[in-house]
């Protein structure tokens, strides 16, 4: 079963310059305009919001105001890549999540494109690991790192879950051990380090409930499972080669969570993932486990209504992506070839005006 949506875009009207209105707060700025980082010569290391040429005006005005717009009355979700994702509220906040970096020091070359400088107005990450917590890419107005506890403004509600990463995957391509032995990181509680820690996002907004899984265990404590009941959209790291959950487990959570629609994450795409990296296959053998709709556009728009019949409905964004990638296409030798020159005897230059020697 396959489902349609309407994913195009509408245009956003541009405001009259030199004015200061609500819609002028809605509108998306351009990021070159925003964000000093990329001309400053100054470390990634730290906060580097003191490089943005933007403020946080925005969420001024959703404090105040409730919002940034009048209602859609739909939740719109854009696919980065890897487990990055942009969810506009129906008032128009903007929230992105997890954008990823290559990070020196485990395995380093992820990615083969840098996250773009994204505007935005709250950023948030999952966890400690570079394909997660790039913030300094996100001209962000506030940043939520790891968070754990909730967070209202506008017509959101964040609530992060605290937990722990996956650290035995049921898969073949890696256990605890082996990653203990090749870089000396312990990854099973007791005694894991921060990186092997992750929050769970739960975002309220629009009438739905959002669950971005992050880098999540398979089997939290009950507790936890008691705060992420009856999910309407879930966000979950599938990949069919289960770098973090195998297409089994990913059924397995989708109905623990009585999830309406699922969106896998985190899986191979060629010209954005480096190979041979970790991971190597995409999300298709999951997506056709379930009932399903492989998506044509990198953005989605979603309700209370267009959902309500679905359970467990895959929705596949596949290599459509905000994100530009690049793909090396091999080049087509169609044409004539080229005809061959006639030997040169440039040797002969060097012959003895008299006689065959010297």
């Amino acid at each position: 079963m396959t489902d349609e949506f309407d994913n195009n875009h509408g245009p956003t009207a541009n405001a009259p310059v030199g004015t200061s209105t609500r819609e002028d707060l809605a509108r998306p700025e351009p990021a070159e305009e925003k964000w000093g980082f990329e001309q400053a010569l100054v470390a990634p290391v730290g906060s580097l919001a003191f490089l943005q040429l933007s403020n946080n005006d925005r969420l001024i005005a959703a404090q105040k105001y409730g919002g940034l717009r009048e209602s859609t009355g739909e939740v719109e979700i854009s696919f980065f890549g890897m487990c990055a994702f942009r969810i506009t509220t129906p008032k128009g906040l903007e929230i992105v999540i997890d954008p990823w970096r290559n990070a020196p020091g485990f395995i380093g070359y992820w990615f083969l494109v840098d996250f773009p400088i994204t505007r935005c107005d709250i950023g948030m990450s999952t966890h400690a690991h570079g394909d997660h917590d790039a913030l300094h890419r996100l001209d962000a107005g506030m940043i939520l790192d790891r968070m754990g506890g909730t967070f209202e403004l506008g017509d959101v509600k964040i609530t992060g879950i605290l937990d722990k990463h996956m650290c035995e995957p049921q898969n073949d391509l890696y256990t605890s051990e082996m990653v203990l032995q090749m870089f000396g990181k312990q990854t099973r509680p007791p005694g894991e380090t921060m990186e092997w820690c992750n929050s769970m996002f739960l975002i309220e907004t629009g009438g739905l409930r959002i669950l971005h899984w992050g880098d999540n265990r398979q089997n939290p404590p009950d507790d936890v499972w008691d705060m992420i009941r009856d999910i309407d959209i879930a966000l979950l790291p599938v990949s069919d080669d289960g770098h973090i959950l195998t297409p089994r487990w990913g059924v397995k959570i989708a109905e623990k969570l009585n999830a309406k629609v699922v969106i896998p994450h985190h899986y191979y795409i060629e010209g954005l993932n480096a190979p041979n990296a970790g991971w190597e296959l995409p999300a298709v053998q999951f997506t056709r486990m379930l009932d399903h709709t492989f998506l044509d556009s990198h953005t989605v728009r979603l309700s209370p209504e267009k959902i309500k019949d679905y359970k467990q409905h895959v929705m596949y964004f596949g290599e459509h992506t905000v994100t530009e990638i690049f793909k090396w296409t091999p080049p087509d030798f169609l044409g004539p070839n080229a005809p061959l020159p006639e030997p040169a005897r440039a040797w002969e230059r060097f012959k003895p005006a008299k006689g065959d020697h010297y």
